[in-house]
């Protein structure tokens, strides 16, 4: 079989499995819908690993989809390793996910389960076709798609209200990031006449001089990466998402959407080598990002709402490697984080499941003995999100950590070094308070469900695999240290450029400091809220943490500028265009043609002898005028 016929399997796969499962998935036997939904995602799979072991790549194309004159866009697909990484991200940790759901979403009648399982492969479907495509239209195309089938699955439950918020704020914020990618093509293509990587990047191998187009084109790309990866200040969508099922949130927060604005900006690093204020711009953000999230993280009470601030948090790392030029620690935080918050997610799934739908941590407690395995697999991921050693977050964040702390003369890798630093510390804070309030101390006595038991093996399967995953994968790359593997380097050196820190040095007494106040600040939360023997910070300065539960007055100020605005805007319209303007137009006709139908009526007398009058004078005028015209 061709490397092309291959790539191109990937995208099918999933494409006939949503196909097949929303045409007759309601009215086939569940069973189908739970062969059909996870495995299509495991055939994809299959086929990157094909790529992957026979080092496969190149650039195919398909059919030429518009043409005229010069200007042509194919459908085509670039396989290189970068596409290559990405699509074993989503395809291995999304077929856990997957597979996953078939339990979690069990208690689901046959017609809501096929439509679940549509979406997540249509989901799938859109990311492979993102990180698949060879030209900037059909990145848009996919873009799109993602945010579209996003949704889908953030609404999944429409009968919620807040769900239905939830969707559509999500896709409203994704479509202001649609329009940057759009407009940021444009200007691409004004200025390089091609729509093509390889068209645009080959007049930048040189690294030319900066001009406003690039930098514009730049800035404007960065606004679709901002909203898809929910980093400030178009990141209020992300919380709200966890309206969807569990493993929606799993889906979307760890392995796939918001991992596309890191993946845009590590594939457009061409551009962004050269545009270096919007480059520049990229770790700001991330940096920021990072931390803001991390400090809201602190005073949530919702155990995925938790998770969702803690994944603006760790994309904020990954923006903040590829803002300074580590591409590679980028995706390597990138591979890390699918797998610890995969984790982190579907533990949570499992707790939730076990507990009745309940998601508020302070009406868990005690739940180590009862749920064992899920407890452990749970300590492993926020171990790991923690950055603890050997788990694999240590390895892929102390990586970025020391790229930013090996430029000091680079004052704004110092920069964002100090708020990375920052939010490690504040990591472990809200990691240790999430994990010792659920699993630790006594049970809660506003506990739903007194003796919860563990997820059936369907769900925890995956969990474990993941776990496992989170415990050894960092060993592939131990860069941090200074010494041992650095196999992710080496694979995306190709496509995304060499790593410029090479690890060791003063950097390690950094990673270690880091780790180890990380490590105590988890330890603290255990003092605070399970043996009360340290006042609360909270107790210390009560107006941040209100500030903290009012996430900064972000959605307050977005709802006074944006939403009563507008709200004011269609009030004025509706009263001075849409009423005396469109209505009265569209009313007026109607009532004019009402008037003049009832004038018409009154020739309706019911006398045959007027009948007969009317057709006789209607001859009679049709008799002149054929004797004028004939005289004539």
């Amino acid at each position: 079989m061709s490397t092309s016929t291959i790539a191109l399997l990937i995208l099918i796969f999933p494409a006939t499995g949503a196909i097949l499962l929303a045409g007759r998935g309601w009215r086939l036997p569940r069973i189908v819908t739970v062969i059909v939904g996870p495995g299509v995602v495991w055939a994809s799979f299959v086929a990157t690993l094909i790529l992957f072991s026979n080092n496969l790549s190149g650039g195919f194309t398909y059919w030429t989809w518009i043409k005229s004159g010069s200007f042509e866009v194919a459908f085509n697909i670039l396989i290189d390793n970068l596409s290559i990484f990405m699509c074993l991200v989503i395809t291995g940790v999304g077929g856990l996910i997957v597979s996953y759901a078939v339990g979690y979403m069990e208690k689901e009648d046959d017609a809501s389960y096929a439509r679940f399982f549509t979406y997540m492969d249509v989901f799938v479907f859109s990311m492979l076709l993102l990180v698949l495509a060879g030209n900037f239209i059909f990145l848009i195309v996919g873009w799109a798609l993602v945010g579209l089938s996003s949704y889908f699955l953030i609404g999944f439950w429409y009968h919620r209200r807040s769900a239905v918020l939830a969707a559509r704020k999500a896709f409203v914020m994704n479509v202001i990031g649609d329009v940057g990618m759009i407009l940021g093509t444009f200007v691409v293509f004004v200025n390089y006449h091609s729509v093509t990587y390889a068209g645009v990047f080959n007049h930048l191998t040189s690294l030319g001089p900066d001009t406003w187009q690039l930098e514009l084109a730049a800035f404007l790309l960065l606004v679709g990466a901002v909203a898809k990866s929910a980093q400030l200040p178009l990141h209020s969508w992300l919380p709200d998402a966890m309206e969807g099922p569990t493993p929606v949130s799993a889906l979307i927060h760890a392995a796939t959407m918001v991992t596309a604005g890191v993946y845009l900006v590590g594939r457009m690093h061409p551009i962004y080598d050269v545009a270096v204020y919007a480059h520049g711009a990229v770790a700001i953000i991330g940096a920021v990002t990072a931390l803001f999230a991390a400090t809201i993280a602190i005073v949530q009470t919702d155990i995925k709402r938790v998770l969702a601030y803690s994944t603006m948090s760790q994309i904020g790392y990954m923006f903040l490697a590829v803002g300074i030029g580590a591409y590679t620690a980028g995706f390597f935080h990138l591979l890390s984080h699918a797998f610890f918050k995969a984790l982190l997610f579907m533990a949570a799934g499992s707790v939730i499941h076990a507990m009745h739908d309940e998601q508020d941590m302070r009406k868990y407690g005690g739940l180590f003995r009862q749920l064992p395995r899920t407890s452990w697999s749970f300590l492993i991921g926020s171990l790991s999100l923690v950055g603890v050693i050997p788990f694999v977050g240590f390895f892929s964040k102390e990586q970025i950590l020391g790229a930013a702390f090996s430029k000091p003369d680079a004052s704004l890798a110092l920069a964002v070094w100090v708020f990375g630093f920052i939010t490690a510390l504040v990591t472990g804070f809200y990691t240790g308070r999430m994990w010792w309030m659920s699993f630790a101390g006594k049970p809660s006595p506003d506990r739903p469900v007194e003796h919860p038991h563990e997820a059936p093996p369907v769900m925890l399967v995956p969990v474990l695999i993941l776990a496992l995953l989170a415990t050894i994968g960092g060993f592939i790359q131990t860069r941090a240290l200074g010494f041992g593997p650095h196999l992710v380097d080496d694979f995306l050196q190709a496509a995304a450029g060499k790593q410029s820190w090479e690890g060791g040095g003063s950097e390690v007494v950094a990673t270690f400091v880091t780790m180890i106040l990380a490590s105590v600040l988890f330890l603290a939360a255990y003092r605070i809220y399970i043996q009360r023997a340290w006042k609360p910070w909270s107790a210390v300065v009560p107006w941040a943490q209100r500030l903290l539960e009012r996430k900064y007055y972000f959605d307050e100020i977005y709802d006074y500028m944006f939403v009563r605005a507008m709200d004011g805007l269609a009030r004025v319209g509706l009263r001075y265009v849409e009423q005396p303007v469109i209505d009265g137009i569209v009313v007026g006709t109607g009532e004019l043609a009402e008037a003049e139908a009832h004038n018409l009526s009154l020739t309706q007398t019911g006398y045959f002898r007027n009948y007969v009058l009317v057709f006789v004078a209607g001859a009679v005028v049709v008799a002149i005028l054929l004797l004028a015209r004939v005289s004539s």
